[in-house]
């Protein structure tokens, strides 16, 4: 059983990997799978196993773009039975980050947060992997590369 500072170093990434899995899969009930599944490979180490990995947040992160990457890998199979276009969905405001006063501002964000779905579902699995862990996490190209499995020099070119 892991002891409560353990769990509460574990549970405050939670917000940050639904984003992070929303910008990759692009529907909320994936992302949300998608952590969930991170968080069971997470509990399923040893005690030995967590106290040996020095940064919970970059294995939570690295192991979250890995599960995102799977299931992008199999959704082209699973798009091409679907009938009719495939559209991003809508994300409430305030969802993915901290929430914002302003009303201009909420609407510029949907417009953008939709748009940029619609452009990272044209990349490739790997590519958008790299773009999303790279631009909008700032990790850098050495770490993506072991989670796509890739040199460096070829994440780069990916992003």
């Amino acid at each position: 059983m892991p002891d409560m500072d353990d769990l509460g170093e574990v549970m405050i990434e939670r917000r940050r990997l639904i984003a992070l899995a929303y910008r990759l899969l692009g529907t909320v009930e994936e992302a949300e799978d998608a952590v969930q599944e991170t968080y069971l490979r997470w509990y399923r180490l040893s005690d030995d196993e967590r106290a040996a990995i020095d940064n919970p947040s970059g294995w939570l992160s690295r192991v979250t773009s890995r599960v995102c990457l799977d299931v992008l890998k199999s959704a082209r199979s699973r798009r091409e039975r679907y009938v009719g276009p495939w559209l991003p969905e809508p994300v409430r405001p305030g969802f993915l980050a901290a929430p914002e006063d302003p009303a201009d501002r909420a609407t510029l964000d949907d417009t953008v947060s939709t748009a940029l779905l619609v452009v990272l579902d044209a990349m490739t699995p790997a590519e958008r992997v790299a773009f999303v862990l790279h631009d909008i996490f700032a990790v850098p190209f050495g770490d993506i590369a072991g989670v796509v499995g890739r040199s460096p020099a070829a994440v780069r070119q990916l992003a």
